[in-house]
């Protein structure tokens, strides 16, 4: 019998912070990682495609050095491919607080300089979003399913955003879709829309760290 060709789609922030919450580990072999996840007498694997969006070189060039050397060490791994989004600067309208002095819930207008100790308004202050990945990753494993590019998708995140997609192509496409996760956090929804679950173990990291180095990049997220 012919074994079930199996894609794999990590969402690469997702997974970072998992990775690192769950077991304090930061560099990983994804080729190695993905396979340790397969039921290897039933399954081939056949693609892994991993999504995440690159620093902003201007705002953070280390980081954008060691990204893009993270980025290039995955092309090196075997049937990885890398598909980028883009991060974009949203400007914060407020920020709620919880005092742990009794105050309760408040709503901050100030934040604190961490270089200087002045006061910046909220409005003055933005954060990076991802823009564009949950929807990338969902059109690839939508469109990979309706092209019979596999039988199993392993879907690496705990993002119940993509529990629509999920949903469709179990029930209509009739494909396999594998919520894999850490012990906690668990998402309710992938694990009731996805056709099965499988828990990413800490002897199941530690048999991906336990390649060679120089072939291992380390995650960013």
């Amino acid at each position: 019998m012919a074994k079930k060709r199996v894609y794999a789609y990590y969402d690469g922030s997702n997974f970072y912070h998992g990775l690192k919450g769950s077991y304090g580990v930061t560099s990983i072999d994804f080729f190695h990682m993905t396979t340790q996840l397969l039921e290897l007498e039933k399954e081939e694997l056949i693609r892994i495609k991993y999504f995440n969006s690159p620093v902003n070189q201007e705002e953070d060039p280390q980081a954008y050095v060691k990204q893009q050397r993270f980025f290039a060490g995955l092309r090196r791994t075997p049937l990885v491919e890398v598909l980028l989004g883009r991060l974009v600067r949203r400007p914060l309208k407020k920020i709620r607080v919880e005092c742990n002095k009794g105050c309760g819930t408040q709503q901050a207008e100030y934040v604190i300089c961490p270089k200087c100790q002045n006061n910046i308004e909220i409005v003055r202050c933005s954060k990076s979003m991802e823009k564009g990945i949950d929807v990338k990753l969902a059109i690839n494993m939508l469109t990979d399913a309706l092209n019979d590019k596999y039988d199993v998708a392993l879907l690496f995140s705990g993002d119940a955003d993509f529990c629509p997609a999920v949903k469709y192509i179990v029930k209509t496409v009739k494909k396999e879709v594998v919520y894999c996760h850490f012990p906690q956090p668990k998402t309710s929804e992938l694990l009731q829309t996805a056709s099965s679950s499988r828990l990413i173990t800490i002897d199941a990291v530690n048999n991906a760290l336990s390649t060679n180095s120089s072939n291992r990049p380390s995650l960013t997220k």
